[in-house]
């Protein structure tokens, strides 16, 4: 079903990725998932434990260690060599990672004529392929080049600028509506005209009751037809 859709107002409905749609995060496991077809790359994994350390104790950002973890596993790689394992872990994702509930919400917008967003601080590697999978009009990633990242993480208030950005030229009266689980969309979920919580976790729920959010639950799934699929999708959300 749709939530909060309006009467006579075109809507954009604008998702958030990892754990919004997906079942958990996205950027690790794609990580993990290159490393294993190409192993000897664990060589240059060495100080990833103390970046993911820094990362948990505060002492780094976010888009520090997204850059080194994707430089170190990923960091010159070919196009085809990281275009294959994009295009195999997209479709393993669309195959038994995502939520029902995120499905039946997008497909719900769809059928009313809403324009679908997809903007997450994942990789353009593979979002853009999720994103034509689940037939979204429009997608706002993290962008790559040569296994690095290129230009600004799309995190927190990025995520922000690059939606105002893209719907700058659009002259029609519309109403954006926004779904997100992670506490750093709420600058996203602030400046969409109905911003919804979804699957929020304790301290998430505790800042969607402070800041006015609606919440929704979105992780009611069968276990077994997301084993029927042959795909665990449960691995830590190290930068989440």
């Amino acid at each position: 079903m749709t939530e909060g859709a309006p009467a006579g107002r075109a809507v954009i409905a604008v998702y958030d990725l990892d754990g919004t749609i997906t079942r958990s995060d996205t950027f690790v496991p794609f990580l993990l998932g290159f490393l294993a077809r190409n192993p000897w790359r664990v060589f240059r994994c060495g100080l990833l434990p103390f970046y993911a350390l820094a990362f948990r104790s505060g002492l780094c950002g976010n888009s520090f260690a997204k850059q080194k973890f994707l430089a170190a596993i990923c960091g010159g790689a070919s196009r085809k060599a990281l275009a294959d394992h994009s295009a195999e872990f997209a479709a393993a994702v669309v195959r038994g990672g995502l939520l029902p509930g995120a499905l039946a919400s997008i497909e719900a917008h769809r059928t009313r004529g809403d324009r679908l967003i997809l903007i997450s601080a994942s990789l353009d590697l593979y979002v853009d392929v999720i994103a034509r999978h689940l037939r979204f009009d429009d997608v706002i990633a993290s962008k790559t080049r040569g296994g690095r990242l290129d230009g600004e993480n799309c995190y927190g208030a990025s995520k922000v600028a690059r939606l105002k950005a893209l719907l700058a030229m659009d002259t029609h009266e519309t109403q954006v509506i926004a779904y997100s689980d992670h506490a750093s969309d709420l600058p996203l979920l602030a400046v969409a005209d109905v911003g919804y919580v979804v699957n929020p976790k304790p301290a998430m729920r505790r800042l969607a009751e402070a800041n006015g959010l609606p919440v929704l639950n979105w992780s009611a799934s069968s276990e077994r037809t997301l084993r029927r699929a042959g795909f665990r999708f449960q691995r830590p959300g190290i930068f989440s």
